[in-house]
């Protein structure tokens, strides 16, 4: 072997580690099992050099390999065309976990025409199958529009791509399952939070018309919900408990009010927090703005305002208003509000937290939360005003 040939498969191996990386970092940043299918096919085509590239993947049944991804063949396949398992070269390959290389697929015994798909303008394929911890989920083809016999270079490259894409896209799968695992498990959490809400309602002594109690069932609700909106805008399982906060607080104001006749200031510290603690705070603010606007602006103008921080290991959220203030009968843990005994649950039972409701020195009340860090998996973000 001459000192050229050996610099040139050098030169060829440095090329397919290139290839290789470029597609690993490619796959990293997709986000979805769709841009992972999209980028791993668009890459590969570039870096195969040829004019198609296309995966298949199983069905739930597994009898059939449907197209998921394709860089030549017609868009409107995709999803929609599919191969009986083992039919075709593509199918052989998957079921034989075997490697088919073909100059001239249409005279290979195997060629299984798809009518429609926009496979005929391809003369030659290479298939392999996708194979992720023992177990076949699919197969991978590139084609070319040429007559093209694939070299052992081109063969080897292509394998180290399928086996990065197939773990990739397991990887992608078990996430999504994860996923919608933990959909269900937030989904059953907060109906049973929701039940309790009804249940604790129906035991409320305190005689309310049926369009009031709909009115703060629904603000409930909606505070509920706001955290799905922000777990499914930010596509992970943490939340923004400032953004929280001023989204819940706007939004009983505005149910509850004119908008006009009560402002709202937040400052403080922003945390990243779980989605269970996001939940529980939304309720806990909902239930303190619905309190002040009811029992301490009594329908008169005034200020809500909402500071977030952080004392030792303990998150600490403060909910002042300027209103009427605390009269010198009560006392909170007397109350049988519904409100109030819904917060003392949530922070004291749940989150092993603490509540305190102290009046102001110039008027009005503030309601001091504090919760462990430990209790809600936190992150500092950042300081705002």
């Amino acid at each position: 072997m001459t000192i050229d040939s050996v610099e040139h498969q050098l030169q060829q191996k440095t090329a397919q580690l290139a290839a290789v990386r470029e597609i690993s970092r490619a796959i990293a940043e997709a986000r979805d099992l769709d841009s992972t299918l999209d980028l791993i096919t668009r890459r590969t085509t570039e870096v195969m050099g040829v004019e198609s590239c296309s995966i298949y993947l199983f069905n739930r049944s597994g009898d059939a390999l449907v197209l998921s991804a394709s860089t030549g063949l017609k868009e409107t396949g995709i999803g929609r065309v599919t191969l009986p398992n083992g039919a075709g070269l593509t199918g052989w390959a998957a079921a034989h976990t075997e490697v088919v290389a073909v100059a001239n697929a249409a005279a290979d015994p195997r060629f299984f025409r798809v009518l429609g798909s926009g496979e005929s303008k391809f003369a030659s394929l290479l298939a392999m199958p996708l194979v992720a911890r023992g177990r076949t989920i699919g197969a991978i083809n590139v084609q070319t529009a040429a007559f093209h016999k694939f070299s052992a270079d081109e063969i080897e490259l292509f394998s180290f791509i399928a086996d990065l894409a197939a773990t990739a896209l397991e990887t992608e799968k078990s996430v999504q399952a994860a996923v919608v695992q933990e959909i269900h498990h937030r989904v059953k959490n907060n109906l049973q939070t929701i039940a309790m809400l009804l249940r604790l309602q129906a035991g409320q002594n305190i005689q309310l018309t049926p369009q009031d109690i709909l009115h703060e069932t629904i603000n409930r609700v909606l505070s509920i919900a706001m955290v799905h909106d922000f777990l499914a805008y930010e596509h992970h399982s943490q939340v923004s408990l400032q953004q929280l906060v001023t989204q819940v607080a706007r939004s009983v104001i505005q149910n509850m009010t004119l908008g006009e006749q009560v402002s709202l200031t937040i400052s403080g510290e922003d945390f990243q927090i779980s989605s269970p603690a996001a939940s529980h705070i939304a309720l806990v603010v909902n239930e303190l703005v619905q309190n002040a606007l009811e029992h301490a602006f009594r329908g008169e103008r005034g200020t809500i305002a909402i500071t977030i921080g952080q004392r030792e290991n303990w998150l600490v959220l403060a909910v002042a208003d300027d209103g009427a203030g605390l009269s010198a009968e009560f006392h909170a843990e007397e109350s049988d509000g519904l409100g109030l005994e819904l917060i003392r649950t949530l922070v004291t039972e749940d989150l092993e937290g603490t509540v305190s409701l102290l009046s102001n020195r110039q008027g009005g009340t503030t309601a001091d939360i504090r919760i462990p860090l430990k209790n809600i998996e936190v992150d500092r973000h950042l300081t705002y005003a």
